[in-house]
């Protein structure tokens, strides 16, 4: 059992090593996986989990994708090692699944890669690159090439996470949204709105922000996606 899953590991890296080292056009061949891997797997009292791992890196030589690789690997592909080893001692998983998307502007890269946990809990982030020049894409870089305020931009944030919160309790009457917590909570989550929450591009050229949202149960925040400029 071993052997194998040991075999497992040594295949993933060699699939992800084993890229074209072409990147023009810069969609091609510009991400591959540092871990891909997909299955069932039942664990030593019965359970049988369902588990999807895929950990992008950037294809790209140069100081900037090697920080964001590293961060990358230090954040999701770590996570998904430790469930190779829980799966060789046949415990039961805490994470079961790892994805990402790309998104391109131009010879840009937004990388946005997420992982979902035991009792729902989600982590995820947001990287940007530049193939062309070789640069990390920070969020001021990003505000600054739309031509927007960063206190346009945390003015608007504010009213779509305000909206958020409205629509999340549009159910609960009036006189009992302070029961939820409702003042404290939203007062919490705006006051964590800054400019080094992750934000990206998408593909319709949205601007997305990855805030934390406060909530009174669990770990006490959870992540969402706003959508600062765009209506609904």
């Amino acid at each position: 059992m071993k052997k194998a899953f040991s075999l497992i590991l040594a295949l993933c890296i060699l699939a992800g090593l084993s890229a074209p080292a072409s990147a023009a056009p810069f969609h091609r061949n510009a991400v591959y996986e540092y871990y891909s891997a997909e299955g069932f797997y039942v664990d030593s009292i019965g359970n049988t989990w369902s588990y999807s791992y895929h950990v992008p890196q950037i294809f790209a030589y140069s100081p900037a994708a090697d920080e964001i690789n590293a961060e990358i690997a230090e954040r999701f592909a770590k996570p998904v090692e430790h469930q190779f080893e829980v799966m060789l001692g046949r415990h039961s998983l805490s994470m079961w699944n790892t994805e990402w998307h790309a998104y391109w502007n131009g010879t840009q890269l937004f990388l946005l890669v997420s992982s979902t946990m035991d009792s729902d809990i989600t982590d995820c982030c947001a990287y940007g690159y530049d193939f062309e020049t070789e640069n990390r894409i920070t969020n001021e870089m990003i505000l600054d090439q739309l031509g927007i305020s960063e206190e346009e931009y945390l003015e608007n944030l504010e009213e779509k996470v305000r909206l958020m919160f409205e629509d999340a309790f549009r159910s609960v009457p009036a006189e009992k949204l302070e029961d939820y917590g409702y003042s404290d909570l939203l007062s919490k989550t705006l006051s964590w709105l800054d400019m080094e929450q992750p934000m990206y591009i998408d593909g319709t050229g949205e601007i997305v922000t990855i805030v934390k949202i406060a909530s009174a149960a669990g770990a006490g925040w959870y992540y969402h996606y706003a959508t600062p400029f765009a209506y609904g």
